[in-house]
């Protein structure tokens, strides 16, 4: 289930230029975010992340809004993949193989997808 955490980072530990983990003054997680773009954050900047919890007791971050900087970042959806997959699924379904792989693999990218829309969407006020 997606939901948002959010407060000042307290402590950060580099990946790479795409990922970093994370943590929130106040929140008893590690945040483990992974953007399409280099992440910007630092020490003191206030941030809201949305995601979901995982089973390692982290917490999956999809998208952030760094509030200091001014700054958004999200996951890649990878849609583009999911409606590969899918195509070439019903290109090669004839195979059988791909019907039972591809086809399900793009569904779940799609989906995954969605859900990192979702995530982006929730932090941005609604206008209404």
């Amino acid at each position: 289930m997606l939901r948002k955490i959010e407060g000042t980072v307290r402590s950060y530990r580099a990946i790479d230029v795409r990922n970093v983990q994370f943590e929130i003054q106040g929140a008893n997680n590690v945040i483990d975010l992974n953007v399409e773009q280099p992440w910007i954050l630092k020490n003191g900047d206030y941030v809201v992340v949305a995601g979901e919890d995982s089973y390692s007791g982290k917490f999956n971050g999809y998208a952030y809004r760094n509030e200091t900087k001014e700054t958004f970042g999200k996951s890649d959806p990878g849609l583009l993949d999911g409606y590969r997959d899918i195509l070439m699924g019903l290109i090669f379904s004839w195979a059988i193989f791909p019907v039972f792989i591809h086809i399900p693999a793009g569904l779940r990218r799609l989906a995954f997808g969605r859900k990192i829309d979702r995530a982006a969407s929730m932090l941005w006020p609604t206008s209404g």
